[in-house]
């Protein structure tokens, strides 16, 4: 893969806070080893609470493997089928 080609990653450089009605992030951006710039990112609130819980929900995963399939599997015998 060509640096061309190389996917942009981010690498957070400090906290969120909130300015005004948005949330910031500050980030630096990345195409492969190389340092592009550094941005700041602005989410409305409503952006900021959907991204937290796919982020929460990504790392359950990853901490415990298996634990949705068994929340659907007690949901399932709860309901009997």
């Amino acid at each position: 893969m060509t640096d061309d080609k190389a996917p942009h990653r981010l690498r957070l450089t400090g906290g969120a806070r909130l300015v005004g009605d948005r949330v910031a992030v500050s980030a630096m951006v990345f195409r492969g080893p190389v340092h592009l710039s550094t941005e700041e990112v602005f989410l409305s609130v409503d952006d900021a609470s959907v991204l937290q819980a796919q982020l929460t929900r990504a790392l359950d995963a990853r901490s415990f493997p298996g634990l949705e399939q068994r929340d659907r599997d007690k949901a399932r015998m709860r309901h009997g089928f």
